[in-house]
């Protein structure tokens, strides 16, 4: 009988006796002895969680189960393999389809018959209760650390040590980030591409990003607090619509501080002053340059009229025109208030966010389709890594041969032939994943630049005109805007049936 071995090990697990990758092979390994079957491939996954199936080698083996190259899958345990009573109902599933066999070496499982499975589905519901207590006891300890003044893990803020000692120089690039904001009122966009141009300013290396300054602005931790809550977002929709902390504790902390709790307040109220009601004081064109009609193809330009209120007073109401119609090229396109190319825009992005959500979670009900692209340059790396050290071996054997070791039974020119034979291999491996991952490459450049797209909808309610229109010019290059209508037909309250037909990326 043919069987592949599977070892995993996670972080955690690296210093447990007995679940080390070489132990979990030496065991299984002598399993396959005595029961006289043969290995035909073994799958490890080095520092990989078992909470989903979102595994390299996992994958590969998914891949390798409808090509009949095992009679049997072998692991150490059941939490090597699986935490999750869904991810086991589908491997089962999948073992079952292609008469492929189940067994843990020190365990009692076998999945020929019906008692047999439902005792594994048991023992899977087990082990995921136990990850998600893990996992609410960790959020309830990071809790509690926040309420001792402790810092609950996670990334170090920049301009700090993970003591909470505060780095000189980075503190001053969080002045100046603060000043350029206080003083000059440069958006986040804009004091993100000053700090970049500007030597010594970049963050720990790394460019900033409008989302990196807010947060730094945002985050009371550099005004010696800790800040831990959970967020719930207001409105229809949700996505854009400014967030609000829900059950959040604000906790004194006893690390250095780089803002005055007062300098803290004083920033994060201009930071909301720069909102009104969900919209700009100044209210100026956001989307001028990116908008065009999808009835004629040209370019859409900002247009304003003023409505006289029941008061006497005047409000401005801003729109976009495509320029053929205005010019009296005979396009019927209609006209689109700011607000709805506004909501357009967040409907799209709620659209792609829950596509998002849908496909990370969808491991519960059905699985994704293995990235075959990734799970190859994998197999291939691990098969130019036997390569290089068989090529070294034969390259230590052709020294040896030179000292006139006799342990060398081989020829000169047959050891010349390996080396050479091995060069090849490796040469033809270092091409074929320089092909697939230009591949890869230029098959990410056409999906949505989905970080962009986030930091868009948590940026814009504390963003003014002059940084929603750097926000919206650095992540579309053009917006194309549909209607079924000729002539705006809008109720008083209503937009007019709209969408976005088609998006380029900047």
């Amino acid at each position: 009988m043919r069987a592949a071995l599977y070892i995993r090990v996670s972080t955690d697990d690296q210093a447990e006796e007995g679940y080390s990758i070489e132990d979990q092979k030496r065991r299984l390994t002598s399993f396959v002895d005595s029961q006289d079957w043969e290995i035909a491939d073994v799958y490890i996954d080095d520092g990989y969680s078992a909470k989903d199936l979102n595994r390299p080698d996992m994958q590969r083996l998914i891949e390798d189960v409808p090509l009949n190259k095992f009679d049997i899958v072998l692991i150490y345990k059941l939490n090597r393999l699986i935490r999750s009573a869904s991810d086991c109902d589908y491997l089962l599933k999948l073992f079952d389809r292609h008469n492929i066999k189940f067994q843990s070496c020190v365990e009692s499982y076998e999945t020929r018959t019906a008692a047999g499975r439902l005792f594994i589905r048991l023992m899977a519901d087990i082990a995921q209760f136990e990850r998600e207590n893990i996992a609410e006891n960790v959020r309830n300890g990071m809790e509690q650390m926040v309420r001792e003044g402790k810092r609950p893990g996670g990334p170090v803020p920049f301009g700090y040590t993970s003591e909470g000692t505060v780095i000189p120089e980075e503190a001053r690039i969080c002045h100046e980030l603060r000043r350029l904001y206080m003083e000059e009122g440069m958006g986040f966009k804009s004091i993100a591409v000053q700090l970049n141009n500007t030597p010594g300013m970049l963050r720990r290396g790394e460019k900033w990003s409008s989302f990196s300054v807010w947060y730094t602005l945002d985050n009371p931790y550099y005004a010696g607090k800790l800040r831990w809550g959970s967020k719930k977002a207001n409105g229809k929709y949700a996505s854009r619509k400014k967030e609000e902390l829900v059950n959040c504790i604000i906790q004194d902390s006893t690390h250095e501080k780089i803002f005055t709790w007062e300098e803290y307040e004083e920033h994060t109220a201009r930071m909301k002053d720069r909102s009104f009601n969900g919209y700009s004081k100044k209210r100026e064109y956001w989307f001028t340059g990116v908008l065009r009609c999808s009835k004629c193809g040209s370019a859409m330009s900002g247009r304003y009229h003023q409505n006289k209120r029941a008061d006497g007073t005047y409000k401005m109401i801003l729109s976009y025109i495509c320029s053929r119609r205005q010019s009296g090229q005979g396009c019927t396109m209609p006209m689109f208030r700011q607000e709805l190319v506004e909501k357009l825009m967040f409907d799209y992005i709620e659209e792609i966010r829950l596509k998002h959500e849908l496909m990370m979670n969808a491991k519960d009900k059905k699985k994704k389709e293995p990235n075959k692209t990734v799970s190859e340059i994998d197999h291939l790396n691990r098969e130019l890594i036997k390569v290089q050290d068989r090529k070294k071996e034969w390259q230590r054997m052709f020294i040896d041969l030179k000292t006139h070791n006799d342990d060398i039974i081989l020829t000169e020119e047959e050891l010349r032939s390996h080396i050479k034979e091995e060069r090849k291999k490796e040469e033809y491996l270092m091409n074929r994943i320089s092909e697939l991952r230009t591949k890869e490459s230029s098959e990410n450049k056409s999906t949505p630049p989905l970080l962009q797209l986030f930091e868009l909808s948590e940026l814009w309610d504390v963003s003014d005109d002059e940084d929603r229109s750097e926000l919206v010019q650095t992540i579309f290059k053009t917006i194309v805007l549909d209607t079924p209508l000729d002539k705006a037909r809008a109720t008083k309250g209503k937009f007019i049936p709209a969408s976005i037909k088609d998006i380029e990326y900047a």
